[in-house]
């Protein structure tokens, strides 16, 4: 709290008068910190991703992204330049300044159809944003993912995890499933777009009934049609297990009005779309058993979402064959529409 107060008074971001810590973030530490000049959501970078070679470009990259959204007239919040930087170096941590939101996030029971159209729309919206002049790298590059899963059995914390025997039940088939979707993910990996890439309710504030898309650090170029699924997926309940065909078929029906969704080898998208669960699975099994950091909330938090993320997986890997067969019916019905036209 008091680097957060020295660093508001020094960067001319005011006194600090509260600071009041946000819940909802899984990698990075959230504050709304309110001063005599203004209220600021403040983010304190994660100091074990910041070590990687790639993550400072990467969260420029992403607030590049996020400002060339803005400047196409998409609702989103974006952080703000101090010191010409969107990440400042302080005191050994990174920050991540924005002007506070004034909105609210919503939980499955209050997302409407409504909602779900809107996010279609916006999704639709940021895949078509021409982002040629931001000299991105467009390389098509391949995923070698690969994780020895057992290793994590010999831990010495791995029997007194909560998710101990679940892990020891599911894990063995994770290495050829594994492989499998890391082979669609390759094959769907031909078509690039800007996507947001977490753009799932816990990242969408609503004020006044109007979305506004906030946390852009995973912004990149990727297949926008596994995004479309991801979070087609996440505003229709998947998540919590509480799936609503009618909202899925909005965010993605409502997509299909501005971006095209026929002739795409879904299999092979929806197998790929699996990567991002075993990479966070991954990570999620090294934080909390303290191979990644020994800080206690986080490896407390990383827990949780170990088996969060098992039960997901397994929910999806029963949900395949239904997904192929939503998109194949929906494929069908839209080339009948282009057909007539």
């Amino acid at each position: 709290m008091i680097k957060i107060a020295n660093f508001c008074k020094e960067k001319n971001l005011g006194n600090v008068i509260t600071i009041a810590k946000l819940t909802g973030g899984l990698m990075h530490k959230m504050f709304k910190v309110e001063t005599d000049k203004g209220i600021y959501a403040v983010k304190i970078l994660n100091p074990e991703v910041m070590k990687r070679e790639t993550a400072y470009n990467n969260f420029v990259v992403s607030e590049i992204i996020s400002n060339l959204a803005k400047d196409n007239g998409i609702p989103v919040s974006s952080a703000l330049k101090i010191d010409n930087n969107f990440i400042i170096e302080y005191e050994e941590n990174y920050f991540m300044i924005f002007d506070f939101v004034h909105g609210k996030t919503l939980k499955d029971e209050e997302i409407t159809i409504e909602h779900c159209k809107k996010i279609g729309k916006i999704l639709s919206e940021i895949h078509d944003l021409d982002y040629s002049h931001l000299g991105l790298d467009i390389e098509i590059k391949e995923d070698h993912f690969y994780v020895d899963w057992k290793e994590f059995t010999k831990n010495e914390r791995f029997n007194n995890m909560s998710y101990s025997d679940i892990y020891l039940k599911n894990y063995p088939k994770y290495y050829s499933i594994l492989q499998k979707v890391v082979d669609k993910f390759n094959e769907s990996n031909t078509t690039l777009s800007l996507c947001h890439r977490d753009m799932d309710p816990k990242n969408v504030m609503w004020s006044d009934g109007q979305p506004i898309v906030i946390d852009w650090e995973s912004a990149s170029l990727s297949n926008p049609y596994r995004e479309l699924l991801e979070e087609a997926l996440c505003w229709s309940g998947f998540l919590s297990n509480n799936f609503s065909q009618d909202k899925f078929l909005a965010v993605v029906n409502e997509y299909a009005k501005n971006k095209n969704i026929v002739g795409i080898d879904w299999q092979s998208v929806i197998y790929g779309n699996l990567v991002g669960r075993f990479g966070w699975l991954d990570y999620n099994l090294k934080r909390s058993l303290g191979l990644k950091s020994n800080d206690t909330e986080e490896m407390t938090i990383a827990e949780k979402e170990v088996c969060k993320t098992i039960d997901e997986i397994n929910r999806y890997l029963d949900f395949i064959e239904p997904i192929c067969n939503i998109f194949h019916k929906l494929c069908s019905q839209e080339e009948k529409y282009l057909m007539k036209q």
